[in-house]
């Protein structure tokens, strides 16, 4: 020994006086080196290794050097083994009664092979001629520094200092020596584990030294190895190492070089380490490497969600290997299978797999293929790859999840249990190396891959407790796939192999957002897709997902294909606070268009707005707030509130490109001869009248500017083309809805072609108005209670027009005020009353309906038919209703209602050829496509799930005239004529009817000049009254009268009252 650094105990120093080391591996190559240099600063050194007479050797050739032999102290065994660590901590507190510093230098080169040759069982060590095999490896790489960390740590004095001996190789690649490097950078993990967990509790330091190349022939054999084993030229891995070095040294002619470090540079700064003079220092790594710039890891951070548009896997093969947490396997599993993926899912313990298969069915997850792999056994491996060869003959992605949960090995390193720490070892680091060599082999064999498959390792999420040995898994895979790169992609060099892998490790633990699973899984699809081929190992999911991409949540399919689809556009939605108004605002503004909400009601327009601003912000549109508007106490039934709505949105916007005419109202829901005139206007108003006001005031701006869009939101009800739907009970609304569908077919012959006008007409929707809000019924419930009614009140209707037809008069009918079938005494003569009773008391709608005859409303419609039929004086209807007994409530049982909406729904689903109703969303979602398309105008899409229902033709050509027959039964009917524009077709129509010896005709005109042209154009004949009259607009009153007044009507001839306008829009 010449150089200076190892000068004997006389020259001591006193920077370790009295401190007790516990120093492993200490008559090794550089345990010898740190063994001299601890004792010449004062420390008594406990010095441990697994060869007695090579340690006492040591130790006789230290204390022939000088050294105190009372300073040191040995101690036998592998501390492997965590009684042989307990043993030794009870031989320096035997001998020196403390231990301040330990230091975790021993350690095996262990096997030198490549990812396929490592040998995992002892056949395997000894068919290669190899010392160890590759848990022998980890075990004393890994294991053993743990173990007496373990052991030492409750004995150890505060503010104490361990230092683990780790290598640079750890962070680099490695040609042939992942066995070595990758328990030794779960070490580095290990270290800073510690360093967190006992720095806190107990001020002790830990920190890592990382040796790079030591000088001496032993690594220049190692490396001469390494470039035959890669078919290298000689010197080449010499000269990559050297290449990384930042710092020149004296060579042995003084002259600066890049050279290795020495034993002695590594010595000297485990001593540094040990001494007080590094009392700041913890959890830091100390690279004695002469400045080699080697990144501490290979990472990235995923700062966007994946695309999923371009995300096609159709007929790819995916292989998942799960662990204990199925859920989440099946979880990737789901992710891959929706873009089209066939996926093999294992899992390494039977129990898993019967919990996954368990729920396979439940969520419709029967094309999975299930199995067990158990990779420490290479048979189980080599099945599940027979199984994926035989079934698919091909493998394009391998996904790996960790073999077990967060804690089920614990949380804590220093109070790890033993058997936590062996199987740690075994199940988080060995058995990662043995699948990726099962896999390795297996997919050689084959012969028949052209191309790598993806690999994608993932990381549990975090587990809420620093997560050690989440970091440690980590560590120890990214050296694992560092070095599998390195040597495949060297094998390809050489041309053994057409491909090399380049797989990529997901880190999750960093994420605590309930989104980490599915960003996950979605990006170990997208890496599955090989479109994204990822450099770094390691892929972090971010801290907060939402601050990295600009995104809140996990964006659904939509939200990623919508975007951009309207940008720059403005849209006014009325009716937009629920419902087809709603969802078509939510995705015009997610598809880029700045969008205006109008509705009466001010909070569910807030509610609406707030929503869709919120999911704006979680796709990562700017200034979110500033895109969707709301203008509240819009009725567009009134119109100065549409006045207000067309002047705000053009102050707000400046042009508007998107008209959505989509308020309206449900209508009166009555039938015709029950419903008023005021009920039918209101709803021409609000559904039909409203989209013509505002095309007006839109569409000449929409001219000038050269483009615009306009949509009227109507309905199926509203029939097509010259084909009419009939909708009982709803006379109004499917009017209403055939208006807004003419309007779109006639006026794009005239807004075009600037402008496309067309008409959206969906079936019954399975939306919020479907099924009801706050508590009110919804459609088919109302609809069902609306056929009970009008059922039990058309049978009193005709029971009562038979009885007037038997004789009784209206004052004898006032008995029914009575309303309890039980009190209602009637007249022998009253046959259809008594029938009526019997039926009343028979029918099963339960409540009150078997006992009375009507409620209150019932008996409402029921005068108001009776008095504007001239069949009951408006005094008797007056007195009746004054006189009525209510029924008690309820006059339906709910269980009858709920019965008959429940038998409409089915009757509209039989209707329906896909079996569903669509839904608000499905609607919108449809319709801003359909507005992305600029080359439809005056047509109508039908959203409807295939409804179908039976029409009527409206329209057809008269080719012959009527037969003489058919005309002979006009004689003797009291006709009405009613019109004021075709005054001359009107007259000679009167004139017709006249001839053919009609009882009266009646002629309602709206103007005095109307009335003088048709009388003067009629010819008065003997006994067949004629009326022309002047009415006005009060046809209502007029009709009245004929009825109450004047017998009567038979035939009615309607014609209109003004000629359509000449003049432009």
């Amino acid at each position: 020994m010449n150089d200076k650094n190892t000068s004997t105990g006389s020259a001591a120093g006193a920077r370790l006086a009295d401190k007790v080391i516990i120093l492993t591996g200490a008559a090794g190559s550089i345990g010898s080196w740190i063994s001299r240099s601890l004792l010449r600063e004062g420390a008594k050194v406990v010095m441990t290794g697994r060869n007695a007479e090579k340690l006492d050797a040591f130790m006789d050739e230290l204390a022939a050097e000088g050294f105190d032999r009372a300073a040191m102290a040995p101690a036998l065994g592998d501390t492997a083994d965590p009684q042989v660590c307990r043993d030794i901590v009870a031989t320096a507190l035997e001998h020196f009664g403390r231990i301040d510093v330990l230091v975790n230098n021993a350690g095996a080169a262990g096997p030198r092979r490549t990812l396929r040759e490592i040998p995992f069982s002892e056949a395997e060590m000894r068919a290669r001629g190899d010392d160890q095999t590759m848990l022998d490896s980890a075990m004393n790489l890994l294991a053993a520094p743990w173990n007496m960390a373990r052991a030492v740590v409750p004995q150890m004095t505060e503010c104490g200092s361990i230092v683990n001996v780790s290598t640079i190789f750890s962070r680099t690649h490695y040609y042939g020596r992942i066995p070595y490097t990758v328990p030794k950078s779960g070490l580095n993990a290990l270290s800073h584990g510690l360093a967190l967990e006992l720095g806190d509790e107990r001020g002790i330091r830990v920190n890592t030294v990382f040796p790079g190349p030591i000088e001496s022939e032993r690594i220049d054999n190692v490396f001469a190895n390494m470039d035959a084993l890669q078919g290298a030229e000689p010197g080449s891995t010499s000269k990559e190492f050297r290449d990384l070095m930042i710092a020149r040294r004296p060579g042995p002619d003084g002259e600066l070089e890049y050279r290795y470090p020495t034993p002695a540079d590594v010595a000297s700064t485990i001593t540094f380490l040990s001494t007080g003079e590094s009392a700041s220092l913890s959890g830091h790594a100390f690279e004695v490497t002469n400045g080699m710039q080697v990144p501490a890891q290979s990472r990235s951070k995923l700062v966007s969600w994946p695309d999923k548009r371009l995300e096609d896997l159709t007929g790819q093969v995916v292989f998942i290997l799960g662990g204990s947490e199925y859920e989440e396997a099946l979880v990737f599993a789901e992710r891959h299978l929706v873009s089209g993926a066939r996926v093999v899912l294992a899992f390494r313990t039977l129990e898993a797999l019967g919990y996954a298969r368990s729920l396979t069915a439940s969520r419709g997850l029967d094309q999975l293929h299930l199995l067990h792999l158990e990779p420490l056994r290479s048979e189980s491996a080599d099945r599940c790859f027979d199984y994926i060869r035989d079934h698919f003959g091909r493998l394009d992605a391998v996904v790996v999840l960790p073999r077990s949960g967060n804690g089920v090995h614990g949380y804590s390193l220093s109070t790890a249990g033993d058997e936590d720490v062996a199987d740690f070892v075994r199940d988080e680091i060995v058995s990662p190396v043995a699948f990726a060599k099962a896999l390795a082999n297996n997919l050689d064999r084959w012969g028949t891959i052209t191309e790598a498959p993806a690999l994608t390792y993932v990381t549990n999420p975090s587990d809420g407790h620093g997560n050690y040995l989440n970091e440690i898994k980590r560590a120890a895979i990214e050296a694992l796939l560092r070095t599998w790169r390195h040597e495949d992609s060297q094998q390809k060099k050489k041309g053994e192999r057409c491909w090399s892998v380049l797989p990529n490790q997901l880190v999750r633990y960093d994420n605590q957002e309930e989104d980490n699973l599915t960003f996950s899984a979605d990006w170990a699809a997208t890496l599955t897709n090989r479109v994204r081929r990822m450099d770094p190992i390691n892929l972090w999911v971010p801290k907060s997902i939402k601050r990295a991409t600009g995104k809140g949540s996990m964006p659904a399919a939509i939200q990623r294909v919508l975007p951009g689809l309207h940008k720059c556009k403005t849209a006014v939605i009325t009716g937009g606070s629920l419902g087809i108004g709603l969802q078509l605002g939510r995705f015009l503004a997610i598809a880029g268009a700045r969008v205006l909400l109008s509705a009466r009601s001010e909070p569910k327009l807030r509610e609406a707005r707030d929503e869709i601003v919120e999911e704006l912000r979680g796709i990562g549109y700017p200034k979110p707030e500033e895109r969707v508007h709301i203008l509240a106490d819009i009725d567009v039934g009134d119109e100065a509130s549409l006045e207000t709505l067309f002047q705000h949105s053009i102050d707000l916007f400046g042009h508007v490109d998107f008209l959505i005419n989509n308020a309206g109202i449900s209508g009166a829901e009555e039938m015709v001869v029950d419903m008023t005139l005021e009920a039918w206007n209101r709803t021409m108003d609000a559904n039909l009248i409203s989209n013509y006001s505002l095309i007006r005031k839109y569409a000449p701006l929409m001219k000038a500017r050269g483009s615009g869009v306009v949509m009227n939101v109507s309905s199926y009800f509203g029939g097509e083309k010259y084909v009419a739907v009939a909708y009982p009970n709803r006379a109004d609304y499917a009017v209403s809805k055939a208006g807004q569908r003419v309007l779109a077919e006639i006026l794009s012959r005239h807004l075009g072609p600037e402008i496309q006008i067309n008409a959206l007409a969906p079936g019954p929707v399975d939306g919020a108005r479907l099924r009801g809000l706050g508590g009110a019924p919804g459609l088919f419930e109302r609809r069902g209670r609306l056929v009970l009614e009008n059922k039990r009140l058309n049978r009193i209707h005709a029971a009562v027009l038979a009885a007037l037809g038997e004789g009784m008069t209206p004052e004898d009918l006032l008995v029914l005020a009575k309303n309890a079938v039980g009190d209602i005494k009637l007249p022998r003569t009253a046959k259809a009353l008594a029938k009526l009773f019997v039926q009343v008391e028979e029918s099963r709608e339960g409540g009150n309906s078997t006992a009375y005859l009507l409620n209150r409303d019932l008996a409402g419609k029921l005068m108001d038919r009776l008095t504007t039929g001239g069949l009951f004086p408006p005094e008797i209807a007056e007195r009746f209703l004054e006189s009525f007994v209510d029924t008690p409530t309820p006059f339906f049982d709910d269980s009858a209602v709920k019965k008959a909406a429940k038998g409409i729904e089915t009757g509209i689903l039989n209707r329906l050829h896909l079996h569903k109703m669509p839904t608000d969303e499905q609607i919108g979602l449809s319709t801003v496509f359909h507005l992305a398309d600029d080359i439809a105008s005056g047509e109508t899409f039908h959203p409807s799930g295939g409804l179908k229902f039976d029409r009527s033709v409206t329209e057809g050509e008269l080719l012959l005239p009527p037969d003489r027959e058919r005309l002979a039964k006009l004689a003797g009917k009291r006709v009405v004529l009613i019109g004021d524009a075709m005054r001359e077709e009107l007259a000679a129509i009167g004139e017709g009817f006249i001839n053919l010896g009609i009882a009266s005709l009646s002629v309602l005109t709206r103007s005095k000049e109307a009335q003088e042209e048709i009388q003067h154009g009629l010819e008065p004949k003997a006994n067949i009254p004629i009326d022309v009259r002047v009415i006005g607009d009060d046809l209502e009153a007029a009709l009245d009268d004929l009825l109450q007044n004047q017998g009567g009507f038979d035939v009615v001839v309607s014609a209109p009252f003004a000629r359509l306008p000449f003049n432009a829009l």
